[in-house]
């Protein structure tokens, strides 16, 4: 036989072999084809007149009137949104550079640290993963300014980020750990190397191509928390749509409440979709 049939057999049997799917279900016969037929049918008819009468309603109380949605094409407002984001992309991106290495580095220590190191960076993580995000910036707010030390609006939201996200960090890491094969760090111990060069050279490579992914679905989490910039007054996407709002209606006498949260919750879908886009990319490469 030769290359190009062996090819070719394999691609028939794997593109007819059982899916998933028919493993675990058996295959619906005519009857249940057509009910599942009936029923997607009658969903997506209910569904389409929700819509149809959430918009109707919109309609009769002017939400849906043109010059609502005319006013965020004003030059003026799409340069505050495009600052807006700007500045929500700039807190995502320092919480995530700080949290990544500070996460790695609290996973490593809870795994290599003496029996007291342990305990103490365990209860840390434990504390941090346990606590609102909310509570720790109110703290920063609050509290922190009675001890004479001033924070600015950036940093008052980007080190709650970075505290939370480093300790879910350390977790996913120290489990990437502890998933490969323990046979790797007892033939590295016994070829003669250190703990810590095993956990440097052997696992901790492995582990941050396996964690790869998530810390890319970590992002997310990150982006999505710095809508809570409104609380110290940072000038995110959220911050800006309450500002921008309250504008509306002293100035040009507009009730753009439903337009701007619903463009804010489209930069933020196209934002959040493309973070997760790239992690079931990487997810997939890494396989």
């Amino acid at each position: 036989m030769t290359m190009a049939s062996t090819r070719l057999v394999t691609r028939r049997a794997r593109s007819t072999g059982p899916t998933d799917s028919a493993l675990l279900f058996d295959a619906p016969g005519p009857r249940a084809r057509r009910r599942i037929l009936i029923v997607s049918v009658l969903v997506t008819v209910l569904l389409a007149a929700a819509v149809a009468a959430a918009l109707a309603q919109l309609a009769q109380t002017g939400q849906l009137d043109y010059p609502k949605w005319r006013y965020f094409a004003g030059q003026s407002v799409v340069r505050y949104l495009g600052r807006a984001l700007r500045d929500t992309l700039t807190v995502t991106a320092a919480s995530a550079v700080l949290s990544f290495p500070l996460g790695v580095v609290l996973g490593w220590a809870r795994l290599g640290a003496g029996r007291v190191g342990k305990v103490v960076v365990g209860a840390w993580i434990d504390a941090m993963r346990a606590i609102p995000m909310l509570l720790l910036i109110y703290f920063f707010l609050l509290v922190v300014p009675r001890w004479g030390l001033t924070l600015s609006p950036f940093w008052m939201l980007s080190v709650p980020i970075v505290m939370c996200t480093s300790a879910t960090t350390a977790e996913v890491f120290r489990s990437g750990v502890l998933s490969l094969d323990r046979g790797q760090s007892e033939a590295s111990l016994a070829l003669g190397l250190s703990r810590g060069q095993t956990m440097r050279l052997v696992l901790a490579p492995q582990a941050l191509r396996i964690m790869l992914p998530t810390l890319i679905t970590q992002l997310v989490v990150i982006l999505k928390n710095s809508s809570l910039g409104y609380v110290v007054a940072y000038a995110e996407l959220m911050y800006a749509a309450r500002l921008l709002e309250s504008s509306a209606k002293a100035t040009v006498l507009l009730d753009v409440y439903l337009p701007v949260y619903i463009i804010v919750a489209l930069l933020y879908i196209g934002l959040n979709w493309s973070l997760g886009a790239l992690a079931r990319r990487i997810e997939a490469r890494t396989r």
